[in-house]
């Protein structure tokens, strides 16, 4: 079996975040779409695993945020 290639990662510069479509579809998918630097617009597609797992981590990265910087 051929090893696969290593792919670099990509940094974006993101300047708006321009809308996020949910679908009532419990199998559908949710697209997130940001405005780049550059006028450029990307959307991210999510199926519900991934952005099950993406709100996970979110959920976690503002409890750990919270817990430096609570509300005064």
């Amino acid at each position: 079996m051929a090893k696969q290639k290593e792919l670099k990662e990509i940094d974006l510069d993101v300047s708006d975040v321009k809308r996020i479509a949910l679908t009532t579809d419990p199998q559908g998918e949710t697209i997130i779409s940001f405005e780049m630097a550059g006028g450029q617009v990307m959307n991210l597609v999510f199926s519900p695993e991934a952005f099950g797992k993406l709100e996970a981590m979110m959920s976690k990265a503002n409890e750990a945020q919270a817990q430096v910087s609570p509300i005064q």
